[in-house]
């Protein structure tokens, strides 16, 4: 495990941070150790020995002093070194732990009828929060259940209202479908700022900033673009969407940078791309080389094969493509990223994780989940995580009751 020799960095706070701070955050570590030791998974001895030695340095002023004396006087090259390293992701949960959590909110839920789906989201978002490790240190998620469950009530209640629309009148189905497509941007940017809310590391929360008018803009313009272009310009519209998640996400008063050009979300996707555009080509040629009678009779075998094709290859093939380009070209204030998701290794994994859910009824699906995040932590890494010690909680307005209310009501999963 990589253990940064930082105090500073080490206790996730800012180099200036108050003896208040120093106690908050040595607090959270012992926490977090205690809670790790009671799981059954202890960090080694010589973190928490650093972790007493870093509050011991700090929480005196003399020594404290001396430390930054000495810090101030290393050699510009170890400084760069110390905050340039790199540290890799780990995620720490196990497929069979995962599995008997899941039993159990699959059976509640079920009892409840829908009910503690709520609070079963929450169980596994602290789960796989919590084993998500970067630089010695996991996340944390704070999502409340009643407000998940607010969230899915009046969903449903919405769903239910647009369904009974298209019996009506159809300018009621016109006002239906018009209430979706305007109102889905505003759902998407309230579910992001609840989940960026309600995560944290090292104690310090994330926030995501953007207006309705930013995802109005996105899901209306450059989404209609991509249909009236038969998705020629997917690409372009899936680097904006990267984009609008990275540049309006925050990390205490750290804003994430993105730098990803268009041309290299087409230069990186021309092989689904081609794929795509070579689908109407076969539905146009099927008839004409099998004839009318056999191209009706092989209608059934062509379709399926499309679906498998779409969701076992070009699916997967965009996610790897779009997950290394989001993380490649993100900053965050002096952090970088590097993503080494390989094609063939994802759809290998995607592959033998449907078909042992298959074979095994569903219930290899929380296994595979685990397996997911396993091999997406393993293929990610934090350059100079250091600088993450930079960030200090943002002191932002505090928010209207009824904004605030409203912000939490909804979560729906759509997040970075």
């Amino acid at each position: 495990m990589h253990t940064t020799t930082c105090h500073y960095s080490l206790l996730g706070i800012a180099a200036d941070a108050s003896a208040e701070e120093i106690g908050a955050a040595y607090a959270r570590a012992l926490a977090h150790v205690k809670r790790r030791l009671a799981e059954g998974r202890p960090l080694p001895l010589e973190h928490i020995d650093a972790l007493r030695a870093a509050h011991r340095i700090l929480s005196e002023p003399a020594s404290r002093a001396a430390y930054d004396r000495s810090r101030a006087g290393e050699q510009p090259a170890a400084r760069a070194a110390e905050t340039a390293g790199e540290a890799a992701v780990e995620f720490r949960g196990d497929g069979m732990e995962y599995l008997r959590i899941w039993l159990v909110n699959v059976a509640l839920t079920l009892l409840t009828l829908g009910v503690y789906s709520a609070w079963a989201k929450v169980r596994r978002e602290k789960y796989f929060h919590r084993n998500l490790v970067v630089d010695g240190a996991s996340f944390d998620y704070h999502g409340a259940p009643r407000a998940i469950l607010l969230g899915r009530i009046l969903l449903v209640v919405l769903l239910v209202v647009i369904n009974l629309a298209e019996g009506f009148h159809p300018a009621a189905r016109i006002a239906a479908a018009l209430a979706a497509m305007f109102g889905f941007p505003w759902l998407l940017v309230r579910s992001l700022q609840f989940r960026a809310r309600n995560t944290s590391y090292r104690g310090l929360r994330f926030s995501f900033d953007a207006a309705y008018r930013d995802a109005l803009l996105l899901y209306l313009v450059h989404g209609g673009l991509t249909v009236l272009t038969l998705g020629l310009y997917f690409p372009a519209f899936l680097r904006r969407q990267k984009a609008f998640l990275a540049r309006h996400l925050r990390f205490g008063d750290l804003r994430c940078g993105f730098d990803a050009s268009v041309a290299a979300f087409y230069r990186e996707l021309k092989v689904p791309l081609i794929l795509w555009l070579l689908l109407p080509v076969a539905a146009v040629a099927l008839p004409i080389l099998a004839g009318p009678v056999l191209a009706m009779l092989l209608l059934p075998i062509v379709a399926t094969f499309l679906v498998l094709l779409l969701n076992l290859l070009l699916v997967p093939y965009v996610r790897v493509v779009g997950t290394n380009l989001l993380w490649n070209h993100l900053s965050l204030g002096g952090t970088r990223f590097r993503s080494t998701q390989t094609v063939r290794g994802y759809l290998n994994l995607v592959v033998g994780n449907w078909l042992l859910t298959i074979l095994t009824l569903g219930f290899y699906w929380p296994i595979a989940q685990v397996r997911v995040a396993k091999y997406r932590a393993a293929h990610l890494s934090v350059v100079a995580p250091a600088a993450l010690a930079a960030a200090v909680a943002a002191q932002g307005e505090t928010p209207a009751a009824f904004g605030d209310e409203v912000a939490e009501s909804f979560d729906l999963d759509i997040a970075l």
